[in-house]
């Protein structure tokens, strides 16, 4: 006979989930031993459709954020600047502008490594040079993950890959591979 609700192996998943979750605010030992931190990418945008009128032209782009870690979560607040299309035809480059917010979770960490999981949410829209998209700001959210590989008591490196959507007309999809630098304040 079954009986509704969790059983008991839903229930130990759920306070083992639990636990991880709340765990002692203390840092582990992959992320910055320092509550605030600045992160530094270098990144590659690739879009998983074509824009009308665009080739696809993934170019090296950047991201900056400001992080607040406490225990295995951290929150970033950021910018992010990627080119992804041109016309050759009308010699226009687009790049996606964007700011966003991006909570993580660190799943599992050693001494010198933690691996990660990341949401982000944002505001953004395509800039083209010279200026001819005209586009409004639209919503932008999606997820991914990365490692995190402590170098020292306040520098670790990220390495880090996403899958995000705006929400444009055409819901456009984007994968992000990012490498970076974060320095703990």
């Amino acid at each position: 006979m079954r009986t509704s609700g969790l059983g008991n192996l839903g229930r130990r998943w759920v306070l083992s989930l639990g636990v991880i979750a709340f765990a002692p605010p203390s840092p582990l030992p992959a992320q910055s031993a320092q509550p605030f931190s600045i992160q530094s990418s270098g990144a590659l945008v690739f879009p998983s459709e074509s824009e009308p009128g665009f080739e696809s032209d993934t170019r090296f782009g950047f991201d900056v954020q400001a992080r607040y870690t406490h225990s295995r979560w951290s929150v970033g607040v950021g910018y992010q600047r990627s080119t992804v299309f041109r016309s050759s035809s009308a010699d226009v480059s687009a790049a996606l502008s964007l700011f966003f917010l991006e909570p993580r979770f660190v799943v599992a960490a050693d001494r010198n490594v933690g691996a990660y999981l990341a949401g982000r949410v944002g505001l953004g829209k395509l800039v083209c040079n010279p200026d001819r998209c005209g586009q409004p700001n639209y919503a932008t959210f999606g997820g991914g993950g990365g490692l995190l590989v402590r170098l020292s008591r306040a520098l670790a490196v990220d390495v880090g890959a996403q899958f995000f959507t705006v929400t444009d007309d055409a819901n456009t999809g984007y994968f992000l591979a990012r490498v970076g630098l974060g320095l703990g304040l």
